[in-house]
């Protein structure tokens, strides 16, 4: 990777916002620099971990993500999210035998397993 960022004529850096692909939260920024044809970066991209998620990834527990109820058979790839989601231990996932480190969960599901607190 090169250390030297093309600027762009038009919009320098061309910065993004970096939001994490799991709790959305924003994380960081990215400098796109000149991009095909000169464009403007988009001003939001979902890229990536934020440190909080990935923490416990790599720790060995997974990310419940809370989906409508039937999203996951209409739109498997990309399904509906409500907003919650929740970071679980790695003995939780093991003792539920959860293979994938981040995992979509239906609401009527989450809500029955965690409630209905929000959480932050």
């Amino acid at each position: 990777m090169s250390k030297n960022i093309p600027l762009s004529p038009k919009h320098g850096v061309n910065p993004s916002v970096l939001h994490c692909e799991i709790c959305g939260k924003d994380y960081g920024i990215g400098l796109m620099g000149k991009l095909p044809g000169d464009k403007e970066a988009p001003k939001d991209v979902a890229h990536g971990l934020c440190p909080d998620c990935e923490n416990v990834i790599n720790q060995g527990g997974v990310m419940i993500i809370e989906v409508r109820d039937g999203e996951g058979q209409k739109n498997p790839k990309n399904p509906y999210r409500t907003g919650r989601i929740c970071g679980c231990s790695k003995q939780y996932r093991e003792r539920n035998k959860i293979e994938s480190p981040v995992i979509y969960m239906e609401q009527s599901v989450f809500s029955a397993i965690f409630g209905e607190v929000e959480f932050k």
